[in-house]
């Protein structure tokens, strides 16, 4: 009998960072742990961030990445009885569904070759998912930037100032990626997609350097970001707000939203004023002060 035990521990990630869109994300030290043991059909003991909204059977995201990744390797696909708790909030542009398929295909990975194939885990997931910037910031931690070509993705770890650190405004409001996309609309003039090419360039030489000028472009994206904002009123409040404070060198919309992120650098942890301006505001909101991963994703296998 399999007495195997497989743990597998997943961050969260912020994307696009303003101006990256679809190109651009940083990991988290908030994160999506899951044990699983072999068993005759999936179960899942599921507490934390979200619990309540999961399902519990074959159609929780974490079973079906690990049975896809069996198909496409031609594994069994055999079943485990999990046990999960997540830091991450879900539907706010914190890459919970990113965390949740890459710790699928973990615990796939473990469970029939008994080691993490970063690199392919990273290919596998992208396609899954769809969003490959989540997925490579999940698989492998920090900054990563992503280009594509006609058969796989690419993700290159780029410079990350140590003393970076990223306020988190989390709304009470859900939003799903689909319905944010479907706002955006199918061109954009070529001016702005321009502009906002320059204004990611100075945003990525920022993060190398800590340099609170240059991450400020953080707020200089016309590709996605305006038009999220537009149909985000509460989000769009707190982005303000966080543009407007000292301590936040620049502010942004984390992913699609709902979760609006500042970059801070050399300043003081500004959570406890922006709790107060926000209840000032009369908005709910949960308000975390994080900083990146640098380790991604993490598995053992226990004998």
């Amino acid at each position: 009998m399999n007495t195997a035990r497989y743990e597998v521990s997943v961050p969260a990630s912020s994307a696009n960072l303003g101006p990256g869109f679809d190109t651009l994300a940083i990991a988290l030290d908030m994160r999506l742990k899951v044990a699983g043991v072999p068993d005759e059909e999936w179960q899942f003991d599921l507490s934390g961030e979200g619990a309540h909204l999961l399902d519990n059977c074959n159609e929780n995201l974490i079973a079906k990445s690990y049975a896809q990744l069996c198909r496409h390797h031609g594994w069994p696909e055999s079943a485990l009885s999990c046990s999960s708790v997540s830091e991450i909030p879900l539907s706010r542009g914190l890459g919970g569904s990113a965390a949740a398929i890459v710790a699928g295909m973990t615990l796939a990975q473990l469970s029939h070759s008994g080691a993490v194939d970063k690199e392919a885990l990273f290919q596998a997931a992208a396609e899954l998912e769809g969003h490959p910037d989540n997925v490579a910031a999940a698989v492998f931690g920090s900054l990563q930037r992503i280009s594509y070509d006609d058969r796989s993705y690419s993700a290159e770890s780029l410079p990350l100032h140590s003393g970076i650190r990223l306020l988190l405004v989390v709304p009470r409001q859900m939003k799903s990626t689909h319905d944010m996309r479907e706002i955006l609309p199918e061109t954009v003039p070529d001016e702005d997609l321009k502009l906002t090419a320059q204004a990611l360039g100075q945003l990525i030489m920022g993060l190398a350097d800590g340099d609170r000028a240059k991450l400020k472009f953080s707020e200089s994206d016309l590709r996605h970001q305006p038009y999220r904002l537009d149909a985000l009123p509460q989000s769009s409040a707190i982005f303000n707000l966080l543009s407007a404070r000292d301590e936040v060198a620049g502010a942004y919309l984390s992913g699609a939203g709902t979760t609006v992120a500042g970059l801070v650098s050399g300043a003081p942890d500004p959570s406890a004023a922006v709790q107060s301006a926000l209840a000032e505001m009369g908005i709910e909101a949960q308000v975390l002060f994080v900083q990146p991963d640098d380790q991604g994703v993490l598995g053992d296998l226990i004998e």
